[in-house]
């Protein structure tokens, strides 16, 4: 006779995995595979070097007037209201944010025409084309301030915000048209022929089709030519005279004479100048990154 207790299903323990019984070994390192104290010893002393000036501009701009202390306490605004309402600064910070964005349009705009041409078109001069761009990355800016200044005078645009935004905007143009053309290249042609056998002209199709994939090339050329145009002191110093029309570069200048320096409100106004600029990276990041990555081709 069976019984219940027979019948039941008596557990039967697994054998041991043949692994289990042998020793855990440490994961034997690569021969090219460096350590991890060489990757970040040099790591941390690279963040050390960069973070410590952030921090001594923070000191300067918090900390009371006079006060030698290494730790900004009690904190302190004086400093931005002062170089904010004495200096002016909002002035220059309307200034620079007015020949940024222009700066930003005018190139955006003129480097994706001259980009799609250069990308799409086949004409004789082209390599020669090519090869002009590239030679002008080489030209500093400081020797095209007589001719431009020249151009400028005999327009009667002198002491205008005008002349700096055009002035910025054919110093970016060169490496912006490089970039865009190479975002376009990387856009299949058969889009936008199919596109044409739809019906749509070559500009409708460029805008339905292609310059919505262009998102990530043409914020990353928009904001080099931002940066760029924010931080330029040189055509600001030589085109603008008038003390109103100036930008943030010119006003952090006008801080320092040849007797002393205001280190609290040139820190103060330092910040200021660049904290828009911090933000809008932090926005923009990821197409930043792809942007240049998808620019970097062979044309």
């Amino acid at each position: 006779m069976i019984t219940e207790e027979a019948t039941r299903a008596v557990p039967v323990p697994a054998p041991p995995h043949p692994a289990d019984d042998r020793p855990r070994r440490r994961r034997s390192r690569a021969w090219d595979e460096a350590p991890r104290w060489q990757i970040y010893v040099p790591l941390s002393l690279y963040l050390l070097f960069t973070l410590v000036p952030f921090y001594w501009i923070l000191l300067f701009a918090l900390r009371r007037p006079g006060s030698t202390s290494l730790v900004p306490w009690p904190v302190t605004f004086e400093h931005f209201a002062k170089v904010w309402n004495e200096r002016e600064f909002g002035v220059y910070f309307q200034n620079s944010v007015l020949t940024g964005v222009a700066t930003l349009l005018l190139t955006t705009l003129v480097a994706l025409a001259g980009g799609y041409a250069l990308a799409r078109f086949e004409f004789r001069i082209k390599r020669g084309f090519m090869i002009a761009l590239l030679c002008t990355q080489f030209v500093p800016g400081a020797l095209l301030l007589v001719p431009l200044f020249q151009i400028f005078a005999e327009l009667r645009m002198i002491n205008s915000l005008a002349s700096v935004i055009i002035a910025e905007t054919v110093f970016q143009l060169p490496l912006s048209m490089i970039l865009i053309s190479g975002f376009i290249r990387n856009v299949p042609y058969s889009l936008e022929e199919a596109a044409w056998v739809d019906g749509c002209n070559r500009f409708t199709g460029f805008r339905i089709v292609v310059l919505p994939l262009l998102r990530p090339g043409l914020i990353a050329v928009g904001s080099f030519a931002f940066v760029h145009a924010w931080n330029h002191f040189l055509f600001a110093l030589m085109f603008l005279s008038d003390q109103s029309k100036q930008t943030i570069p010119v006003g952090l200048n006008t801080l320092m004479s040849a007797d002393s320096v205001d280190l609290g409100a040139l820190a103060a106004g330092g910040i200021i100048a660049a904290v828009p600029v911090v933000i809008v990276f932090a926005f923009i990041q990821k197409w930043l990154i792809t942007g240049f990555g998808a620019g970097a081709v062979k044309g």
